[in-house]
């Protein structure tokens, strides 16, 4: 998350992952199969086995409760409820890990994970791509900047780069046939943007003084609530059993989650925590927002490993 300067609204990223669990006979819980088999496992595993375990999902309900405490601490304590409150800011970053919470939930129930992952990881990349070409938009306006440009930019390039070389994206019609649920949730979103900031926004389209900061203001709140829906289309397709979705081999599932798990580390290395940092002295709960956010993708991230 980003707290913005007074001249811009807030941006925001964020995920979340509660997690509900059978109770069943301890039993270890790894990405890849044959990694049971070996004698010894590696200090990692044996942590991921902990925490992951089907009796275990103390983590994952933590993180969502100190995002819930959090949300309800600074509305208690605070009377700025406006748009680009602290407390809205807060909220957002809750909203943003139910997605995540979710997906983990349905990770601990399902024997292939990264299979699972590479099968949605495309749908995943291709809503950060969305969001950061929008925060790239806001260039176009003198004194915004929403986060880190050269981090947006380096993202927004990986990606580019990444979706046809490693996840196969081209731009042909069954291409856009399989990923129209994306590009409709990416439109959809903006449009409730642009709805947002026409009935709530501070400033008119129709007033040629106020038309560019309106403009401004819908793209930052556009780029904000789809990077909150970023993890949505993974959801879609782990909770949907009769969906057509091609098979991979182990080895091009394998490759195809290591590369969505290193873009998801470098880019919210410096989303989470490099922001986390600089708000740490004037927003204290926002940067603990931006921690436990972090905290929970890198719990759902380790199942990539």
């Amino acid at each position: 998350l980003k707290l913005p300067g007074p001249s811009q609204p807030y941006s925001c990223e964020l995920g979340t992952e509660p997690v509900v669990g059978q109770k069943v006979a301890a039993m270890e819980f790894t990405a890849y199969p044959e990694v049971r088999n070996r004698k010894q496992a590696n200090v990692f595993l044996k942590v991921q086995n902990i925490l992951h375990s089907t009796d275990s999902v103390a983590l994952p309900c933590s993180l969502l409760l100190v995002g819930t405490f959090l949300v309800i601490y600074q509305h208690m304590t605070d009377q700025d409820t406006g748009r680009h409150s602290v407390r809205n800011f807060l909220a957002k970053i809750l909203v943003s890990m139910i997605p995540l919470a979710l997906l983990e939930w349905k990770i601990l129930q399902c024997k292939d994970p990264v299979g699972l992952f590479a099968k949605c990881s495309a749908k995943v990349l291709l809503m950060h791509a969305f969001f950061l070409f929008l925060r790239l938009a806001c260039l176009a306006f003198p004194d915004v900047q929403v986060g880190h440009a050269f981090c947006n930019v380096s993202a927004l390039v990986a990606a580019c780069a990444m979706l046809p070389t490693v996840f196969g994206f081209r731009c042909d019609k069954a291409t856009l046939i399989e990923h129209r649920d994306v590009a409709a949730l990416a439109f959809g979103t903006f449009i409730l943007a642009l709805l947002e900031v026409s009935i709530l926004g501070k400033f008119s389209f129709s007033n040629s003084v106020t038309r560019s900061m309106f403009i401004e203001d819908t793209i930052l709140t556009g780029s904000d609530y789809i990077e909150l829906l970023a993890f949505v289309p993974a959801v879609w397709m782990a909770f949907r059993k009769d969906l057509d979705v091609p098979q991979y081999d182990l080895a091009e599932s394998q490759r195809r989650a290591t590369c969505l798990f290193a873009f998801m580390m470098a880019f919210y290395l410096v989303e989470d925590l490099a922001n986390a940092y600089s708000l740490l002295e004037d927003y204290c709960l926002a940067s603990l927002g931006h921690i436990a956010h972090f905290l929970l993708l890198l719990d759902c991230s380790a199942f990539l490993l």
